[in-house]
């Protein structure tokens, strides 16, 4: 994609790449995909609007990732970065932009498995990381804009026989503890694609699944595909490994928190719309997934149409 450079010919290029995708997806709805989530939250543990929350206690209470490059982990000095830890920061400083003060952010350690009991307990108001975005969250919390768009992919042994989905007949698939990828392999199984059935395993965090596949306890790792190519490069022999995309799914990613507010929700959806804008979102793309990134992640179709389609006009 070009960078949007304020040029008339980076203005036009973008608008004729805007009505091209919006032709394009015509047919298929796949506008509607990227815009912000019509469902509302049917119940919240916390009754306490989470913009008043807040205000009150002057913290923004985030739940991020340690380790889960390129989207969420912390780096050798400590410091919390990552491709949706940086749009979350983007999120707190307009927060203390819109309420006119400091906000403290505070950033607590999540996992797939604690990230949703967290937001309705209130111990964090929003999470950054690569959360699914499906109709059974959609009962519990909210989700802001997609920042991201991504598929079920396997990590394996380079030279090992699996090659696709049908190769895991009878083979020992891990996935995270709390994420979409357990129910996905049950119907596989379930359907007959996989047959004799596969074991499903399911692992609290993602560096002790990948432990397991490099000691031969399970035989490949099934997760968003930047997560795996994160985990391969700082693998100590990451050409022992390969990662494909299994060509099972495809599905939006973003930040969920707790229902019922209404200016926190604009903060959070303007954002990220802002960042596609301005071009801001491109550069943490290339940061966190470009060539020159520890875990390259070339940009899919996909990801371009929502990049086009997320980026608002500001009248």
């Amino acid at each position: 994609m070009s960078k949007r450079n304020g040029s008339d010919e980076g203005k036009t290029n973008l608008a004729l790449g805007r009505r091209r995708l919006l032709a394009a997806s015509a047919g298929l709805g796949a506008g509607a995909l990227f815009m912000p989530s019509l469902a509302r939250a049917q119940t919240a543990s916390c009754a306490e609007d989470t913009w008043d929350k807040i205000k009150r206690t002057g913290s923004f209470d985030l739940g991020a990732r340690e380790a889960t490059p390129p989207y969420g982990f912390k780096d050798k000095a400590g410091n919390w970065v990552g491709f949706s830890t940086e749009i979350a920061q983007a999120i707190h400083a307009n927060l203390q932009k819109e309420m006119g003060g400091t906000i403290k952010l505070n950033y607590v350690p999540v996992t797939s498995q604690t990230r949703i009991p967290l937001l309705q307990n209130g111990t964090i108001d929003m999470e950054a990381g690569a959360t699914t975005v499906t109709q059974a969250r959609c009962k519990v919390v909210e989700f802001g804009v997609a920042p991201f768009v991504s598929s079920t992919a396997l990590i394996v042994a380079a030279d090992g026989p699996i090659k696709k989905v049908e190769d895991l007949s009878g083979k020992r698939i891990g996935v995270p503890q709390g994420g979409v990828g357990g129910a996905i392999f049950r119907g596989l199984n379930e359907k007959g694609r996989i047959k004799p059935a596969a074991t499903i395993v399911g692992f609290p965090d993602h560096p002790q699944a990948f432990t397991a596949l490099e000691t031969g306890s399970i035989d490949t790792y099934g997760v968003e595909g930047p997560i795996l190519e994160g985990l391969r490069a700082k693998s100590t022999t990451p050409n022992k490994w390969r990662v494909f995309d299994a060509g099972i799914d495809s599905y939006l990613q973003a930040f969920p928190f707790r229902p019922g507010s209404p200016k926190f929700r604009r903060v959070v959806d303007l954002t990220i719309v802002g960042m596609f804008n301005n071009g801001e979102w491109e550069k943490l793309y290339d940061k966190y997934f470009g060539p020159k990134a520890d875990a390259p992640f070339p940009m899919t179709e996909t990801i371009k149409w929502m990049a086009v389609l997320n980026s608002w006009p500001e009248q």
